[in-house]
């Protein structure tokens, strides 16, 4: 019989993808992690991770396991929940959060969630790979629920928007294109551009725009935070296509014009699985959201 300790104990060592590390957040001992992981597989009778000397990664087994353990571990917390006087929510709630994030006050949204909700374990993530990396944990059960740039709809996903972007160009006061109101995407393909990581949704989204217009640029300078691209604009390193209260917001002027050929944004947004209803974890995350927007940041 598989129990819920064991179900837990599964679902933070796919997370950690460390022995050590997973045992520490779990509270008991290492070899009491991998006895209880071996019990497990011993039940399920397949191997659930690859382990050797230097890594631990989920078999193929254990990846499609994931999202039935989660649901499980899930159902079995709101069942507790009906029958528990305290009406306290348990459990694990892993957050995937955007560098540079500063539109959501997350250390107020996280100290507000803690006070309501003290048992329950609150981790936040961010990802290499930006919003790309955050949605496909999100669809693989890594992450519960993620803030991410985004402009496409997905199937798997149910997106919560917070706010819109539209992109204007942003170039330092002494650039030739400086005095000009607005400009087409032909006419500065050949800019080099300071732009995040491919992968990111912002880059994803001006890449699109210039593929749809059969251009390719160049991308000079790369960075994992949206809201340092102004800074590297205004020392001259290349221009940049960007939220106008991100460009209009540094200690540096920028001179914004607009895109006379294309209507570029994306959206800030929370995204969750859209294949299994929310958890009550996410559910009492998502109510305090809202709360915690402070309209006066750009980003």
């Amino acid at each position: 019989m598989v129990h819920q300790r064991s179900l837990e104990a599964f679902l933070v060592l796919a997370r950690e993808l460390n022995f050590s590390r997973a045992a520490h957040m779990l509270h008991i001992t290492q070899s009491t992690l991998s006895a209880s992981i071996k019990k497990l597989e011993a039940e399920l009778r397949t191997p659930l991770f690859a382990r050797s000397t230097r890594s631990v990664s989920l078999t193929d087994a254990g990846a499609a396991f994931l999202p039935a353990a989660r649901a499980a571990v899930e159902a079995l917390e709101a069942a507790r929940a009906v029958v528990d006087p305290s009406g306290e929510l348990r459990g694990h709630l892993t957050v995937g959060m955007l560098n540079g994030l500063t539109l959501v006050d997350v250390p107020a949204l996280t100290g507000d969630f803690h006070r309501r909700h003290p048992r329950v374990r609150l981790r936040l993530e961010t990802s290499q790979r930006g919003a790309a990396g955050l949605v496909e944990d999100v669809k693989r059960s890594r992450v519960d629920v993620a803030f991410v740039s985004t402009d496409a709809a997905d199937p798997q996903l149910r997106v919560v928007p917070i706010r819109k972007y539209h992109l204007r160009l942003a170039v330092a006061p002494d650039h030739p294109l400086a005095a000009r109101r607005a400009v087409t995407l032909a006419e500065i393909a050949d800019e080099p551009f300071v732009d995040m990581p491919l992968g990111f949704g912002h880059r994803t989204v001006v890449d699109r725009a210039f593929a749809q217009h059969s251009r390719i640029r160049d991308v000079l300078v790369e960075t994992t935070d949206l809201t340092t691209i102004p800074d590297y604009v205004a020392h001259g390193l290349g221009v940049a296509l960007l939220p106008l209260e991100l460009a209009t917001s540094g200690s540096r002027p920028l001179a914004t014009l607009t895109i006379s050929d294309a209507d570029i944004s994306w959206t800030l947004a929370i995204v969750m699985s859209a294949t299994r209803p929310p958890s009550h974890l996410v559910t009492a995350f998502l109510d305090l959201v809202q709360r915690h927007i402070r309209p006066e940041r750009p980003f």
